[in-house]
């Protein structure tokens, strides 16, 4: 017979060796990679042979090098620390479930050992590859501080931080979310610019008429209700600056030049602008201006010199009003932390 102290000590440490290590031995033991009575998998890719430490995020569990997690985030490290474990037993791996909690998504730890194992580096990765990076390494999350810089200054470089006319990327609305979650303000402007002039941002009114039936509906981004709302403001708010410069005819050092504009103004400027949206997207019709051939108009080289550097002042005017319009610090301030 067991002594009673004896058995006392053993079970506990028995079923926490059995808690930790029963989803790898039965995934071991299925060729598929499936948990039977589970929805758990091991994972297509990081299953690796040697690894030492088996992850559990949402139903996929990877089995990667303990050491070459742990180094880099502290949390990791932590929770391997606090996972019971039969360390005379070296032929079976620790088992790590990270916590709902936590927020962690299978695809965002993937993309994460995809950059620690030189597979797809950050510098090499694509938006959603950065994305899930950024998420991953994050505070909230697994918390690896030098993989998260370089994550957000990847970002940061995938989109322009001064005023470009026409820029446009499909991945605005879910780089908006990310900028403002991890308060990268650099990026911002362009962000919500884009997204504020370009995007179908109107609420649903099924009742109400279309003012354009033939005409397909923008595609709506994918925005939280206060991110929408904040792009639908900052429109109205370009429209109610741009207004006024629109519609007052430029003048110029010379009264011949001024004659061209008084002339030109209406059907080269404001009708195009009326009609193709421009009211709404001051940096694409100042551009617009800027481009026209001023010269074979009848405008002098001075002129046409002077005038430009202005409308592009006026460029940099509403990118600057962006700030207060915003809420956001200057672009030569902090940048903000995670």
């Amino acid at each position: 017979m067991i002594p009673r102290a004896l058995w006392r000590r053993s079970l506990p440490r028995y079923l926490a060796a059995l808690s930790s290590f029963s989803a790898a031995d039965m995934v071991d033991n299925n060729s598929d990679g499936a948990v039977p009575n589970s929805n758990l998998r091991r994972h297509r890719k990081f299953w690796l042979d040697d690894g030492s430490l088996i992850v559990r995020a949402q139903d996929d569990l990877y089995k990667v090098h303990r050491t070459l997690l742990t180094r880099h985030s502290s949390r990791l490290a932590s929770l391997v620390d606090g996972t019971p474990h039969d360390t005379s037993d070296t032929a079976v791996c620790p088992t790590v479930h990270i916590p709902e909690g936590v927020g962690l998504e299978s695809t965002n730890f993937e993309a994460l050992l995809e950059h620690l194992y030189h597979d797809t580096p950050i510098s090499d990765g694509s938006f959603r590859h950065v994305a899930g990076v950024l998420r991953a390494s994050s505070k909230k999350q697994l918390d690896l501080p030098s993989v998260h810089n370089q994550a957000r200054q990847k970002l940061e470089s995938l989109f322009p931080s001064v005023p470009v006319p026409y820029f446009h990327s499909d991945d605005a609305d879910k780089a908006l979310t990310l900028a403002v979650e991890y308060e990268i303000p650099s990026i911002q402007k362009a962000l919500y610019y884009s997204l504020a002039t370009n995007s179908n941002l109107e609420h649903d009114d099924p009742d109400g008429p279309s003012s354009r039936p033939t005409s397909p509906a923008p595609v709506r981004p994918d925005l939280s209700p206060e991110l929408a709302a904040r792009c639908r403001t900052l429109l109205d708010q370009l429209v109610a600056h741009f207004t006024p410069v629109l519609f007052t005819v430029a003048t110029a050092h010379h009264m011949a030049c001024t004659n061209v504009f008084a002339e030109a103004w209406m059907p080269l400027v404001i009708q195009p602008a009326l009609e193709g949206s421009g009211l709404c997207r001051p940096l694409e019709t100042l551009q617009t201006i800027m481009d026209l051939d001023w010269a074979a108009h009848g405008l002098c080289a001075d002129c046409v010199r002077d005038k430009r550097e202005e409308w592009k002042g006026e460029q940099q005017a509403v990118w600057d009003a962006m700030d207060d319009w915003l809420g956001l610090r200057r672009s030569g301030g902090d940048n903000g932390t995670t």
